[in-house]
């Protein structure tokens, strides 16, 4: 289904925000203050690590390579965690995970002192689980909208999902909202990838939405402002009806 530009008043993606001070405190001793440039790799795809990361402020993005190209899988904001799988499984990260901000800052422990953390701490444990099961329902509704039957309407559906409070879009005072494709630094070819589609396509997909006044390149650079964000998601969740007409 297609997803609200509204949602949660928790931000589920942010483990760092649902901690207690207590928490927080105890997290903090166990870690060291890290600061990576943008393009840094933090965890490289198959290669084994030995540290969790957890993000203070900043965003990265995490692809993997398929038929020799790079997939964007996911975005990774402020309180979210990364190196996740070497710590609950052992096993090497599936992804690549690059920062895109101009500088991120983060907490990094190994992940022994994670692991002996989240046994120590209950509501820890539960956070975790529920930013787990946040990241398995938004790549359950990215899987929907790349089924769209049109590049417009993927992108579209995309743009919803970006909307979505937590990823921190900007809501201006005439009710348009900005998707922070800046502060990510997502390309064009970053969104094709995410959705399945070349930056061509979405180069016209963009045109295509700004045809019908959905989209506009007005504003803040590097931003896509949405200028009528009620009938973005109707076009959106339209789609998911099968049919492709905006109201």
């Amino acid at each position: 289904m297609a997803t609200p530009l509204a949602d949660h008043a928790v931000n589920f993606r942010n483990f760092w925000d649902m901690l207690t001070p207590q928490e927080q405190s105890t997290l903090r001793a166990r870690s060291s203050v890290n600061r990576y440039g943008k393009d840094t790799v933090i965890v490289a795809e198959g290669t084994a690590t030995s540290q969790v990361t957890v993000i203070r402020s900043g965003w990265a993005k995490g692809a993997t390579i398929k038929a020799d190209r790079p997939v964007l899988l996911r975005l990774y904001g402020p309180g979210e965690l990364i190196g996740l799988s070497a710590a609950l499984t052992g096993t090497a990260p599936a992804e690549t995970v690059t920062v895109t901000c101009h500088e991120l800052h983060a907490m990094t422990l190994s992940t022994r002192s994670f692991v002996d953390f989240l046994r120590r701490a209950s509501n820890a444990s539960s956070a975790l689980h529920r930013m787990q099961q946040w990241r398995l329902e938004e790549a359950d509704r990215l899987r929907t909208i790349r089924d769209y039957p049109t590049a417009a309407q993927r992108l579209a559906g995309l743009l919803v999902e970006l909307c979505r409070p937590e990823n921190d879009p900007i809501h201006h005072l005439d009710g348009t909202i900005s998707v922070p494709t800046s502060g990510a630094s997502l390309s064009q070819q970053d969104l094709g990838s995410w959705i399945g589609d070349s930056r061509k396509t979405v180069v016209r997909a963009l045109a295509d939405l700004r045809k019908m006044e959905l989209t506009s390149n007005a504003g803040l650079p590097r931003h896509i402002r949405i200028t009528d964000p009620a009938r973005l998601r109707g076009f959106a969740a339209a789609a998911d009806a099968g049919t492709g007409t905006p109201p």
